[in-house]
């Protein structure tokens, strides 16, 4: 299969990076797009990182009469987060110097997950949002499942807790509207984490392909 050949090069750890680095960069430039207007203040000028939600820069519901220029720029940006996240799933088991059903597991819940992570910008984003969710924590399950034996990057282990912990309560928050007004705010400082775990991990198996007998 054409996927699993480029899976098997060098280079391919590098995608979930590039993904992450494209759409830090697209983003900022969308943040100096956005006309404005948040859950709290639709009559808020310029995007706002404590208020305005990752999302809100996709998005159509401004005020009548209103461009959303930053919408192109940030549903680019999106599409580049998702398909490094796919390729993340793809090569996130491959810290571990075994195969098993829950690496699996891991990487095909994961992939599924980031798949449908794509239409987060479509007019099903709630939708999407709840379904991310529960398949994301199914994919992280059997993860921390074989993490508990994992003996090497213990720092790693410690903040893939954080970004799981942190997901978790910004989804929690989000579905119930607990503390909804420092939800958009959690949601950064998670990518943030995230963001660091998800380049940490990709260095680790790209260190693994630059040297075989690891892998």
């Amino acid at each position: 299969m054409p996927f699993v050949k480029l899976a098997n090069k060098p280079y391919y750890p590098y995608f979930p990076i590039i993904g992450i680095v494209g759409f830090i960069i697209l983003f900022v430039i969308a943040t100096t797009l956005y006309p404005g207007g948040s859950v709290y203040d639709m009559s808020a000028e310029g995007h706002s990182y404590i208020h305005n939600y990752i999302c809100d820069l996709m998005s159509l519901n401004l005020p009548e009469g209103t461009v959303n220029r930053a919408r192109p720029f940030a549903i680019v940006a999106h599409l580049l987060l998702s398909f490094g996240m796919i390729s993340f799933f793809y090569i996130l088991p491959e810290i571990f110097n075994h195969s098993n059903r829950n690496t699996r597991l891991v990487r095909v819940l994961g992939m599924l997950t980031m798949t449908v992570f794509i239409f987060m910008y479509s007019s099903y984003h709630d939708t999407v949002v709840f379904i991310t969710g529960v398949l994301g924590c199914l994919a992280l399950l059997p993860f921390f499942l074989e993490l508990r034996s994992f003996k090497e990057h213990k720092a790693m282990q410690v903040l893939a807790y954080i970004c799981a912990i942190l997901s978790i309560l910004v989804f929690i928050s989000y579905e119930t509207k607990i503390g909804s007004y420092y939800t958009p705010l959690l949601q950064k400082v998670t990518f943030v984490f995230d963001a660091i775990w998800v380049i940490w991990v990709a260095i680790i198996v790209a260190k693994k392909h630059r040297n075989p007998l690891k892998l």
